[in-house]
């Protein structure tokens, strides 16, 4: 019996350090009832603003606009609504200093009427503008910047990019970006210049594909622009793309990299543009990458290695199995760090999507708007009131590894390493991996689930990898009763923190000592900690 003890108490000190390594220290909570819509979330200066619109369950119920705003500590001053027209839906938002701005359209056809939501979070009015007179598009991104509403989205298959002022009311419709075979990868900001930068990419006649780099002032004029005619071989293309902000008057690009019309992978590319708009690449494959299967058994490791280095003996670029596509870059001193997830893609008829890529993605800006997918685009998050568009295919997403890298702003990887995904498999068609970097460490977690799934990586070494934490409370009395998988959202927020947030029903005991169940809207900052690994391996 004392054996027995001395093995439980043993058992329970090692595993208490593996479970403090991800912490749930703040919680808040919105009280719902069931089908209720989840917040969108933004960044703001102080902390957060979180929204959404919302139906009441009276007969005579009007639609309401909802926002709390949150500190760094999750604590907030409650709920506050605001009148909106009746029949409109939220299909898309964005910050401009410390006003929300809300896209509201009648329907979610092209022709739908629309109008602008200012929201001010100091005084917490609100502000309507009619967004009128714009061309008929299948909207795909809605910004605004320094009081310019930017509409990006589609007409007849080709993009469309209009400035609307909110304050003058003239609308500018953009040149250079509507043509057939063209895409907009993505659009970046630039509010200290009053531009706009357009990633575009169009597929040639002869299906070769070249990307731009646009510049924009808010009258819709253009400002710059960057042909990237020449890469490297005849036969390769660019297939994804990271466009990064200004840095000393130098830009730089970060992405993957194939074969001509074929989404065959060679490796990542990093693009340095200078002021002058002249190009320059560095260009690696996995001969780069010696860490690059470092997901799989040492074994399978060992096989796919040999296979690399067969194929660079016959002077060939060995080829990635799977889509290679970029999620993040962040810049620290002297160095990038990047992100990719390797992900095999089925359709739901058994076989790869003809010709996917990356590039057929517009890229949001995830960071701001903290895992931002709009109404009318994501399957999971539209309101279930509204009628969706029928999908003729649904693609599978079977996420095979994450790739992190730090490469040195001269161009030399200073290491790379990978964590396996256990081959987690979605129809989710964004990307939901987040990293976060501090110091000389990187933390890579997930939710799948009811789980938290966290890699953490020091100076490049690989300390563990896809370890499984529990969703958590605060409050040791009460558990979680059910979770809302869908609804849940893990996203970094700043340092080593990072926020999830979902719809859950928790049960625990009321005032009056009585077993009591609420349905809640959550939100859950989370601290990681790596060095608490160490400790149980110090105890080891």
């Amino acid at each position: 019996m004392k054996s027995l003890l001395i093995l439980i108490l043993f058992l329970a000190g090692s595993i208490s350090p593996l479970l403090a390594q991800v912490k749930f220290i703040e919680r808040f909570e919105v009280l719902e009832e069931p089908n209720d819509p989840t917040f969108e979330m933004m960044r703001i200066e102080d902390g957060l603003v979180s929204f959404r619109t919302y139906q009441g369950k009276g007969f005579s119920a009007k639609k309401v606009f909802q926002f709390f705003v949150s500190d760094l500590d999750l604590k907030s001053k409650g709920l506050i609504e605001l009148e909106m027209r009746p029949g409109y839906e939220m299909v898309g938002y964005d910050t401009d200093g410390n006003n929300l701005f809300v896209l509201m359209a009648k329907g979610y056809a092209s022709t739908s009427d629309k109008y602008i939501l200012q929201v001010n979070l100091e005084s917490n009015q609100g502000f309507e503008f009619p967004a009128e007179n714009l061309l008929s598009i299948e909207l795909v991104e809605f910004l605004v910047q320094n009081r310019k509403a930017v509409f990006m989205g589609s007409s007849e298959g080709r993009p469309v990019l209009q400035i609307f002022d909110l304050d003058t009311k003239s609308i500018h419709t953009v040149q250079g970006v509507y043509g057939n075979n063209t895409q907009v990868l993505q659009i970046r900001e630039m509010p200290e210049l009053e531009a706009l930068e357009v990633v575009i990419s169009r597929r040639g006649q002869y299906k070769d594909r070249e990307t731009s780099i646009l510049t924009f002032d808010m009258l819709g004029n253009l400002v710059r622009e960057i042909k990237v005619d020449k890469f490297g071989t005849q036969d390769q293309e660019i297939l994804d793309g990271m466009l990064l902000a200004d840095q000393n008057y130098q830009q730089v690009m970060i992405g993957s990299y194939g074969l001509n019309g074929r989404a065959a992978y060679q490796g990542m590319y990093i693009m340095e543009i200078n002021e002058f708009g002249e190009y320059d690449f560095k260009l690696y494959t996995l001969e780069d990458f010696p860490n690059f299967f470092n997901y799989l058994s040492e074994k399978q490791k060992s096989k796919r290695d040999e296979v690399v280095v067969k194929e660079l003996e016959k002077s060939k670029i060995p080829l990635i199995r799977n889509t290679y596509a970029v999620r993040d870059v962040r810049q620290q001193g002297d160095a990038y760090y990047i992100y990719f997830d390797q992900v095999n893609i089925v359709s739901n008829g058994g076989r790869r999507p003809n010709g996917w890529t990356s590039t057929s993605n517009y890229r949001y800006d995830r960071i701001n708007r903290m895992g931002y997918a709009p109404y009318y685009m994501d399957p999971f998050l539209s309101p279930s009131t509204n009628p969706m568009q029928t999908f003729t295919a649904v693609n599978e997403y079977q996420y095979e590894s994450a790739h992190f890298l730090k490469v040195s702003k001269e161009g030399n990887v200073l290491w790379d390493n990978a964590a396996t995904y256990g081959g987690f498999i979605t129809t989710y068609p964004e990307p939901f991996g987040e990293i976060a970097i501090v110091g000389d460490d990187l933390y890579h977690l997930y939710a799948e689930n009811d789980l938290i799934k966290a890699s953490f990586f020091r100076n490049g070494e690989k300390v563990f990898e896809n370890l499984d934490f529990e969703l958590e409370l605060p409050n040791e009395n009460e558990r979680i009763d059910y979770t809302d998988f869908e609804t849940l959202r893990l996203v970094h927020w700043y340092d080593r923190y990072f926020i999830l947030t979902g719809q859950q029903t928790v049960r625990g005991l009321n005032p009056q000592n009585q077993t009591q169940e609420r349905r809640v809207f959550f939100m859950s900052k989370i601290l990681v900690d790596g060095d608490l690994y160490q400790s149980e391996e110090a105890g080891d």
